[in-house]
């Protein structure tokens, strides 16, 4: 055979050989090729603390978190429970001197005094000192209620409490304030798992006035987001996911189909009727909400608020209604929320607009001098703020 008779033949068989490898192989693996998982979508729901809470997320198999998530929450309990006679808040609230404490109390004071210097003490968790007063706290408002049982003039009686109330709070003004707390020790914590350790305990709390107390609840949920997201981020390697800490919010990634998560807000513009939505990633992962439309409590003839403005000891009686921040954290953005409900709308908007220090962004609700509901956006929040009928966690 001559030799370019070869060469076509050669050439033949490779291009043959190419067509059925190009055409059929791939069929062929896609034959014996594993089916692919499917991604679900798995949500964990409990409850801690009077404190409901909602775990979403997307994954190929259930990974179970749940011994997780209970480990986070207890530990935190154990450090800053009012009412359980172990936890070091606790000591530290009946103590008049200095408590051991472990790195969750360290932590979350020192966010909490972040928020208090840069919000010139508009955010204070020794607010707490006087909240109680007006029966807030676990003791409620039982000791109130039992004032002036003899007097039958319901309006007389009711004028009676508030005014006790009220003389009550101003003189445990001068029982709190952050800075008469003093925080010592080597402050080396930087995992969870040290800051839970009961045998780290190095770092101190003080005191030296045994009616100063301080409650964390205004951070506490947007910080028990945080560690949870840590938690599933970095130890159960879970990607996209929205944690839900009694309406503090905090997500991962997006849904599988690259959309991102959407988180919904009460708006008292249509009698919480309808739903204020918000778009979670990127640089704001984290969302928190401050209102005092669902709290308030009656002293005597007056409704009051469950914000209290620990510059002035009265509960907060201002034009807010809803604050809503996003940050990148939601301990902060928990404890600013409450600041800026303090602060009021002018002092809050001079705040977000003009502060170096933070990055985040805001959406108020607020009354005009009329009564009448009233809205402020920060300029970031044109791309976040979505339509709500769209929002859906």
């Amino acid at each position: 055979m001559k030799k370019y008779s070869l060469v076509i033949l050669f050439s033949c068989i490779f291009v043959a050989v190419f067509a059925a490898w190009y055409f059929f192989f791939p069929a062929f693996l896609d034959m014996v090729r594993k089916p692919e998982k499917t991604t679900a979508l798995f949500e964990l729901k409990g409850k801690a603390n009077d404190v409901n809470y909602s775990i979403k997320y997307y994954d190929t198999l259930q990974v179970d978190i749940q011994k997780g998530i209970d480990s986070i929450l207890n530990s935190i309990n154990k450090s800053i429970s009012l009412t359980d006679s172990t936890s070091d808040l606790y000591k530290f609230n009946h103590s008049d001197s200095c408590v051991f404490i472990n790195g969750v109390f360290l932590d979350l004071f020192l966010v909490a005094d972040e928020v208090y210097e840069c919000t010139d003490s508009a955010f204070d968790p020794t607010v707490y000192t006087i909240a109680k007063v007006w029966g807030f706290g676990p003791e409620g408002s039982e000791k109130i209620n039992s004032l002036y049982p003899n007097i039958t003039d319901s309006h007389l009686r009711d004028s009676l409490i508030f005014e006790y109330v009220d003389s009550s709070s101003a003189q445990k003004e001068s029982h709190m304030g952050y800075s008469k707390v003093r925080i010592g020790g080597d402050v080396l914590y930087n995992t969870f798992e040290q800051a839970a350790d009961k045998d780290m305990q190095d770092n101190f709390a003080c005191k030296d006035d045994n009616e100063l107390q301080m409650d964390f609840s205004a951070l506490a949920n947007g910080f028990i987001a945080d560690e949870i997201y840590s938690y599933l981020l970095y130890k159960r390697k879970l990607k996209n996911f929205l944690v839900n800490i009694g309406g503090e919010v905090i997500a991962a990634g997006s849904k599988p189909d690259g959309t991102p998560w959407l988180v919904e807000v009460n708006n008292p513009q249509k009698k919480l009727a309808t739903k204020l939505g918000f778009k979670l990633s990127g640089d704001y992962p984290a969302l928190a909400v401050c209102e005092n439309y669902s709290k308030d409590k009656k002293v005597g003839k007056e409704i009051i608020s469950s914000t209290f403005d620990p510059r002035n000891h009265l509960p907060v009686d201002n034009e807010m209604v809803a604050v809503i921040i996003l940050g990148e954290e939601c301990r902060k953005a928990d404890a600013y929320a409450t600041a800026f409900m303090v602060m009021g709308i002018t002092e809050s908007i001079d705040f977000v607009e003009t502060n170096p220090y933070e990055s985040f962004e805001a959406f108020f609700i607020y009354k005009d001098e009329k009564g009448v509901l009233k809205t402020y956006a920060s300029p970031g929040l044109t791309e976040i703020l979505v339509d709500s009928e769209k929002a859906a966690n």
